[in-house]
């Protein structure tokens, strides 16, 4: 199973790390690397735009190295634009998950925001990457790893085994189709208050299992529609109910009566 690491070497501006955490806290990824030759902790400023994300920044690990951040790694990405004279492939950022292993960690590897990463670092990575921008611009550092993340949990390598596939995945109402009983009582709704030809059952009946058929809604959208038209109908379901019990309750007291009258 793969595992994603983003390693930022060196980076200037604490607000940029901030940045960063918070892209990874939206594609679920925690495991952040920071190269600081001569710091050993996150800089206190990159808190201030690590909105929900302090707990990546409270874990991320300090290194004084770069082999420190990548050597346990199976695959390392270096993200630059500057073309090298590097044996590494080269790649752009769309097509990067194709040419990614299925297992072991990989290093999302991403340069100081005034110069980028050097030759020899890039070098040691397996892959170069580079984000198409049309000027002669660069991305901010964490306008930089959005971008890369986006794309990666577009095509999907984001989804395999990380922690926003799970996150991320509906419940049995959005997903499992409308029931029979759900069906029968939004028919039975129609019946209710429904006039004139359309009152006619039969060609409602076919009409309605055609559309269904045809849609396949789930729980949770025959649920908004039949709200929908309760709404319509001026008749929220909570008066609805109350009109069903008293016709329960008036139908079993007229039978209770029949029932006593029939024993005399």
């Amino acid at each position: 199973m793969r595992k994603f690491r983003v390693v930022l070497v060196e980076p200037e501006h604490p607000h940029n790390v901030g940045f960063v955490a918070r892209a990874m806290h939206c594609y679920a990824l925690d495991e952040l690397y920071i190269v600081y030759p001569k710091r050993n902790k996150v800089i206190e400023n990159s808190y201030h735009t690590a909105a929900n994300s302090h707990d990546i920044l409270d874990k991320a690990t300090i290194v004084h190295t770069f082999q420190d951040a990548i050597g346990d790694c199976s695959c390392a990405v270096a993200f630059s634009r500057r073309i090298f004279g590097s044996a590494i492939k080269h790649c752009m950022v769309p097509d990067l998950s194709g040419m990614l292993p299925e297992d072991g960690t990989i290093a999302l590897v991403f340069g100081r925001e005034s110069c980028g990463l050097a030759l020899e670092e890039v070098n040691a990575c397996t892959y170069q990457c580079e984000i198409p921008v049309p000027g002669l611009m660069s991305l901010n550092l964490g306008q930089a790893v959005s971008i890369s993340l986006y794309e990666l949990c577009r095509s999907g390598a984001l989804a395999n085994g990380e922690g926003r596939a799970k996150r991320g995945s509906k419940g049995a109402c959005e997903t499992q189709p409308a029931t029979i009983d759900q069906i029968n009582g939004f028919k039975k709704f129609l019946d209710r208050y429904l006039t004139g030809q359309y009152h006619d059952q039969a060609w409602r009946d076919n009409f309605l299992n055609t559309l269904l058929q045809r849609l396949h809604p789930t729980r949770n959208e025959l649920s908004a529609l039949f709200g929908l038209l309760r709404n319509v109908a001026g008749k929220p379901a909570r008066l609805e109910q109350a009109e069903d019990r008293a016709a329960k309750a008036k139908a079993a007291a007229t039978a209770k009566d029949a029932a006593e009258g029939n024993a005399d």
